[in-house]
């Protein structure tokens, strides 16, 4: 899920009117774990009866139901099925075009108070990444059903991005491990970004600030997803996000170092 979420926010990456040689946001730019803060975000999981659960992050809900089915494409096009495995843990499987992308345990604590989740992302090159987060309840009672607060996460394979030139103007980003790309000017307009993970109906749009500033909007079929910031520092070795998500009240720091 966190994947999918960074692949939306790495939209922000877009060009200036900056000749490209002169350009900062363009080369090689690395994922470091250390400086960036992805907690804060809140998971909403309401008990509807039965097996069904809805979870809510952000401004999307998702009605699942606990027996193991694979439940119809949401809105970002993947499909989950969620089974039991243990008294205290259910495993998740999300899936993309029948493609598994992401595999997952989720256990809760005795006292209910405590939820790990523990997995693997496989990216369409076929590589793998290990995750472990962190949730503590913050309203609700003792059972999975309440609000969560993510406090920790880490996985194994930080991105790497590629950002080029496109067509004066604009710049093309490029994961090659999630064989996902966008190429755009920046002009104001929407631009569709591409790849086998990516939800169906992605764009982003924005304003360069200043030479080392862009305020962006990304959308997922035509509903704001995210605001975010990106800023490279003056000695052009570091570019921050800040990550605003629509119905979330804490932003999120996503750190890279050009490499």
């Amino acid at each position: 899920m966190k994947r999918l979420c960074f692949s939306i926010a790495l939209a922000c990456l877009l060009a200036g009117t900056l000749r490209a040689s002169d350009d900062p946001f363009c080369g090689k730019w690395k994922l470091n774990m250390t400086k960036s803060q992805f907690t804060g975000e809140l998971i909403k999981i309401e008990a509807l009866g039965g097996e069904k659960y809805m979870w809510t992050v952000g401004n999307v809900s998702d009605t699942l139901t606990y027996d193991g089915t694979e439940q119809k494409p949401d809105q970002f096009g993947r499909t989950t099925s969620m089974a039991p495995d243990g008294p205290n843990s259910w495993k998740m499987v999300i899936k993309k075009d029948g493609r598994v992308i992401s595999t997952m345990t989720h256990t809760i604590s005795e006292d209910g108070k405590t939820q790990t989740i523990k997995g693997t992302d496989t990216k369409p090159d076929g590589t793998t990444s290990d995750f472990d987060v962190t949730w503590k309840k913050v309203s609700g009672g003792s059972g999975w059903a309440g609000t969560w607060e993510e406090t920790d996460v880490k996985f194994t394979s930080p991105d790497v991005w590629e950002i080029a030139p496109y067509e004066g103007d604009g710049l093309t980003f490029n994961n090659p491990a999630y064989q996902h790309t966008l190429s755009m000017k920046f002009d104001g307009k929407e631009y569709e970004e591409k790849g086998p993970d990516v939800a169906p109906g992605s764009t982003s749009s924005g304003k360069r600030v200043d030479a080392q500033t862009l305020d962006v909007t990304s959308k997922v079929k035509g509903e704001v997803f995210s605001q975010t910031k990106c800023e490279v520092s003056h000695d052009g070795k570091t570019l921050t996000l800040t990550i605003h998500r629509t119905g979330q009240q804490k932003a999120q720091t996503i750190v890279y170092d050009k490499i």
